[in-house]
């Protein structure tokens, strides 16, 4: 069975470049650094949207029959983003309440 990295490889990489943005946009806002924060947790939104993207790009080549195998690298990829959307909803979460006790 040959593996097609080309499916599943972009997921992971937006998916994983949100999650390292998400928490470094939250470790500014521990910092109390609002407007690196807010650009931070920008990029790591436009990352997520790419992976959302390129998801959605992978679901709708099922939906029209052009079938791309679905094998555990792309659900491990699936779960990838999954788990970006959490971490950039848990930082902003988190990050208001850093921002909120502002000193």
């Amino acid at each position: 069975m040959a593996i097609d990295i080309e499916v599943f490889m972009p997921l992971i990489t937006e998916a994983s470049q949100a999650k390292t943005l998400a928490y470094q946009a939250l470790g500014l806002a521990k910092e109390q650094d609002v407007q690196g924060y807010e650009a931070g947790i920008a990029d790591a939104k436009q990352h997520l949207i790419a992976a959302h993207k390129k998801q959605t790009e992978l679901l709708q080549l099922n939906s029209r029959e052009q079938q791309t195998d679905i094998n555990i690298y792309v659900i491990h990829a699936m779960d990838h983003v999954t788990n970006a959307q959490m971490i950039c909803d848990m930082a902003q979460e988190l990050a208001e309440l850093h921002l909120k006790n502002k000193s």
